[in-house]
């Protein structure tokens, strides 16, 4: 079976192709996929002989329906391209998806941390969505009264998204990893005792970070700031994956989950 995933990112969108090895084909200005999804969906499926296709998207998610996404109009029905078999999720569970999968863990907490920060959880090598929304670690209240781009106040998001990092840190994230200053930040104390609380509640085998941010981390400083907020019996592995490709690779995967 080939498969073609989408990561529909804020600024750009990246398509790759799956028949036993994943291959990047193409990369779109997300604004241009959105206008021209029906066609862009088409052309690739037709060139690659591909009979599904899996879309990955920073979005809340729920029967299929997108609830809300700050990159895209919630409007857009990706499954009205009907001649398509088409399976839309959210970012972070195809990062997790992906992650479980190459890595051989079957419970597992993928962590995406770039412009905001998303989870997605996979148990017994499956994600769990709930009712749609599982995972929003982002979106966790960690205390105080900073607004959050979705509307509320105090997430986690709001202290150590890449946005939040900008506005209040005054200087781009990737910069501030680089001279390790991030360690220093308030948000990255909130987000190490968020990830424990999560391990806590789900046990996995693994925590994997990735994005923009969360792929660059320093795993040494990562781990040991985790493990500071867990009890001696919880011992997941701590990892981090610099792929830009994970979240369209995990797209891909949604067929074989």
């Amino acid at each position: 079976m080939t498969v073609v995933g989408f990561d529909i990112g804020g600024t750009n969108t990246d398509i790759v192709v799956y028949d036993g090895e994943f291959k990047h084909v193409s990369t779109y200005p997300t604004r241009e996929f959105v206008a021209k999804f029906g066609d862009i969906l088409r052309k690739v499926a037709r060139d690659y002989g591909a009979e599904s296709i899996g879309l990955g998207i920073a979005a809340w998610i729920r029967g299929g329906k997108i609830l809300k996404a700050p990159n895209i109009s919630a409007n857009i029905d990706f499954k009205s391209v009907s001649d398509l078999n088409v399976k839309v999720d959210n970012d972070a569970n195809c990062f997790a998806l992906y992650c479980s999968k190459e890595m051989g863990y079957k419970n597992l907490i993928g962590i995406t941390v770039g412009t905001g920060i998303g989870s997605g959880i996979v148990v017994n090598g499956k994600v769990v969505r709930g009712k749609g929304l599982a995972g929003e670690i982002g979106h966790w209240y960690v205390g105080g009264d900073r607004p959050c781009t979705c509307g509320g106040r105090g997430h986690l998001e709001a202290y150590f998204g890449g946005w939040s990092i900008r506005k209040y840190a005054g200087r781009d994230a990737k910069e501030l990893v680089s001279d390790a200053s991030v360690y220093g930040l308030e948000g990255f104390k909130l987000l190490c005792i968020s990830v424990a609380n999560a391990i806590m509640l789900l046990d996995p085998e693994a925590v994997v970070f990735g994005g923009r941010i969360g792929g660059n981390l320093d795993l040494k400083i990562l781990r040991e700031s985790i493990y500071r907020y867990l009890m001696d019996e919880f011992e997941p592995e701590i990892l981090t994956l610099n792929d830009p490709l994970a979240v369209a690779k995990g797209a891909c995967y949604l067929f074989y989950e």
